[in-house]
């Protein structure tokens, strides 16, 4: 059985991308078949991971909205295997991902297409990680509504605080409308931390850790470490393995297998 989870927070900037990569290379690394799916229009993902965005008829977002329903392999690219026979492969986005908010409004099930897609890969894979848009859009709730729970970036910053009183309620909000049992929140992951950490940052990290029932499962400093593995389109625990990062995202790996 396939376990899925959505990395979403709709504030943009606080590393939705990079934990998506990374916890997908630590699960990769320990033996996993791990799906990546780039749901954020902007592209990012598959910039991370050095792959194209999808040309012609056979792309995500074609194949969201109906209008292209050839077998969801063709959608799929590989990125990488590992020693311990893991893979990883990713559904990379597309130009046309840009109008899939508004095409989706058009079609019937809206809400549940995603879910419906990646049906046609349970129990291929062992994880699917959904890489969100920065926005509380149609995708977003897609995401929410095919998966089994949720990782949430945030930064050490006020805004972050005002981005989980948006997200939170629209958790709230398709437990409720779409699905049949309520999303796990696995919990917070703090990305782009300052070295030493400010006063600003602790008094931040305190308030999130009032949240009840949303750990904040790891920290991941501000490094050049990460920022070279996207642009050599690798993962950090294969770029820097004895790095303070990829020992983190292999925490939040074990945290996601915890929960299979």
């Amino acid at each position: 059985m396939t376990t899925t989870t959505a990395v979403t927070n709709q504030k943009g900037g606080v590393g939705k991308t990079a934990t998506t990569v990374n916890v997908g290379g630590a699960l990769a690394e320990d033996g996993r078949s791990v799906l990546l799916v780039d749901l954020d229009p902007e592209g990012h993902l598959s910039g991370a991971t050095s792959l194209a965005k999808a040309t012609g008829d056979a792309n995500l977002c074609r194949a969201l909205i109906g209008t292209w329903e050839g077998s969801l392999a063709d959608l799929i690219t590989p990125h990488s295997r590992t020693e311990a026979g893991g893979r990883l492969d990713v559904i990379v986005s597309s130009l046309e991902m840009l109008y899939a908010v508004r095409e989706l409004d058009k079609v019937r099930n809206r809400d549940h297409r995603l879910k419906r897609l990646l049906s046609a890969v349970d129990g291929v894979y062992d994880h699917v990680l959904i890489d969100c848009p920065p926005s509380l859009d149609i995708l977003t709730d897609n995401a929410l509504a095919a998966a089994d729970g949720a990782l949430i970036p945030v930064q050490a910053e006020d805004s972050s605080l005002e981005a989980l009183k948006l997200l939170l309620p629209q958790v709230a909000a398709v437990d409720a409308d779409l699905r049949d049992k309520p999303l796990h929140l696995h919990g917070l992951v703090v990305n782009l931390l300052r070295r030493p950490v400010t006063k600003l940052a602790e008094s931040v990290i305190d308030v999130l850790k009032q949240y009840e029932d949303l750990p904040i499962l790891g920290t991941v400093p501000l490094s050049v470490t990460v920022s070279e593995a996207w642009r050599y389109g690798r993962t950090v625990v294969d770029y820097a393995p004895d790095s303070e990062m990829a020992h983190t995202y292999r925490a939040l790996a074990k945290v996601l297998e915890g929960a299979e």
